[in-house]
């Protein structure tokens, strides 16, 4: 498959025929908690970059929207009022618990999941990935897009940490630097600066004041990768 130009397909079956049984929500879990081949670093998605951008890119490569995390602090609020103990799961056991009870997290919330489905299809499309410096997303040791506590792995707010020369992000200027010089080139500029949700030292909570918020944010998010190379 010409993943440049069916750039908007879910990739994760693509990589892991195994599990063309499910799409959205289900496959993403899957994806998550099974042995499963990586598909940001996969050879279809390193050739595609090679073909995209020319021979001369990064190493790494980053997933520039990730949905799991409005997906997984909505449903850990409603798992709660479901009366389900989810303080201190590590990852994998919640996303096991939130596949166990999705009808139940989305019991009266039908159009949101139709949302968190699109989205999460589109997550693992090309149309959501780009090439990145090494440690661009961090590591255990090397705080980058991806440190929880510093971004959420938001584009926008780890922007904004790059912008700030005395963050705790590794190679702050650097990366700040590179990212201005691919922006454009990269088609990024737009998704790089749409904002959270809410605030991400906040939490959804327990009533839906800010389900309005998250609508938007996943409505935004979804157009962008869609019109990313249009």
């Amino acid at each position: 498959m010409d993943i440049v130009k069916n750039n908007l397909t879910n990739l994760i079956p693509i990589v892991n025929p195994a599990l063309k049984i499910e799409n959205g929500i289900k496959l993403a879990i899957m994806y998550r908690i099974l042995p499963t081949t990586e598909i940001d670093s996969s050879e279809l998605v390193k050739e595609a970059y090679k073909k995209l951008y020319g021979e001369n890119i990064p190493e790494s490569a980053d997933t520039i929207f990730n949905a799991f995390i409005p997906f997984l602090d909505f449903c850990r609020a409603k798992l709660i009022l479901l009366n389900h103990n989810v303080s201190n799961l590590e990852q994998e056991k919640l996303l096991r618990l939130v596949y166990l009870h999705l009808d139940e997290i989305f019991n009266g919330y039908s159009d949101l999941e139709s949302l968190f489905n699109r989205y999460f299809d589109l997550m693992y499309s090309f149309s959501n990935m780009m090439p990145v410096p090494k440690y661009f997303n961090g590591s255990y040791n090397k705080n980058g897009k991806g440190t929880w506590e510093l971004n959420k792995d938001y584009p926008s707010i780890y922007y904004k940490n790059l912008e700030d020369e005395e963050s705790s992000i590794d190679n702050v200027k650097e990366m700040k630097k590179w990212l201005d010089e691919n922006m454009k080139k990269y088609r990024i500029e737009q998704m790089y600066m749409l904002e959270p949700p809410y605030p991400i030292g906040e939490y959804y909570g327990y009533n839906d004041n800010k389900l309005d918020n998250l609508i938007s944010f996943i409505k935004n998010a979804i157009r962008l990768i869609e019109d990313r190379f249009n």
